[in-house]
């Protein structure tokens, strides 16, 4: 069994330290049986960041109108997407922590900057400037991937956003439709959304762009990479700015990247 001290000093090996603010996707299996589970993992996170630091993590729902996922979403009652795994679901349940309040892209977090990170998230964009991921850039966050690829980053997403690529205005699925449903203190409401992340099956390109920029080790049995939110972010934003298709997959059966080469190719910036 790993025990919280194993973990502890495999963070602190990776170049987490005390006053980071850190966004991690996690894949709990691939760690190995943690003696205490979950709840030991999150406690060797706060052991290491200290009572300065913050740890964020995704705890995405996608209650689209029409997606067929759990609706509205509830950020006190609400279920993660599977596809993100079993951690965020008892990472948003433990004592202290926050979760913001956007119907398909929220956050939680817990540590000195937990309220920075999710009031306000805002309801029509899931990576604005009031998005917890836009907050940990601006903080000059890291991300943490524990377990998982970069096909599990979101920030990539939030530079597409940046970037301002045309095509984050198109609808991740169109039998989805273009709101999320929400409920808050007994009121539903439907929010339109302005932009959408999409397919992120070709993110696995970022670890050509960063490089030495990625420090890689393993907490417990997990494959492990730790990087800068805002090294990460611009070194994308200068990717995309050179080929707008870049992070676009090819499969023709994709939901969204289809429509996504159509709008660059009608507007002549493919490549």
């Amino acid at each position: 069994m790993i025990t919280r001290e194993t973990l502890v000093k495999d963070m602190i090996n990776l170049g987490l330290q005390p006053g980071d603010l850190v966004y991690v996707h996690t894949s709990l299996k691939s760690i190995g049986p943690i003696n205490g589970g979950a709840n030991t993992l999150i406690e060797a996170f706060l052991s290491v960041l200290g009572p300065n630091g913050t740890i964020a993590v995704p705890t995405h729902t996608l209650s689209y109108e029409h997606s067929g996922y759990d609706s509205p979403y509830n950020k006190t009652a609400t279920s993660c997407l599977p596809a993100v795994g079993t951690f965020p679901d008892i990472f948003w349940r433990y004592p202290g922590a926050k979760r913001s309040g956007h119907g398909s892209h929220s956050s939680a977090a817990i540590g000195a900057l937990c309220d920075y990170l999710t009031d306000n998230h805002d309801p029509r964009n899931a990576l604005g400037y009031n998005s917890p991921l836009r907050r940990v850039y601006e903080k000059n966050g890291k991300i943490l991937l524990l377990g998982v690829g970069q096909n599990r980053n979101t920030t990539v997403h939030l530079a597409e956003s940046m970037a301002r690529m045309p095509y984050v205005k198109l609808p991740y699925a169109l039998e989805w439709g273009n709101c999320v449903i929400v409920e808050d203190g007994g009121n539903i409401d439907r929010f339109e959304q302005i932009e959408y992340p999409g397919c992120s099956s070709e993110f696995n390109i970022v670890n050509d762009l960063m490089g030495d920029h990625i420090k890689s080790g393993r907490i417990g049995s997990a494959d492990s990479a730790l990087m800068d939110a805002k090294k990460l972010v611009d070194t994308v934003i200068a990717a995309l700015d050179a080929n707008h298709g870049l992070l676009l997959c090819h499969d023709t059966h994709c939901c969204c990247c289809p429509r996504k080469w159509d709008l660059l190719r009608s507007q002549g910036t493919s490549s």
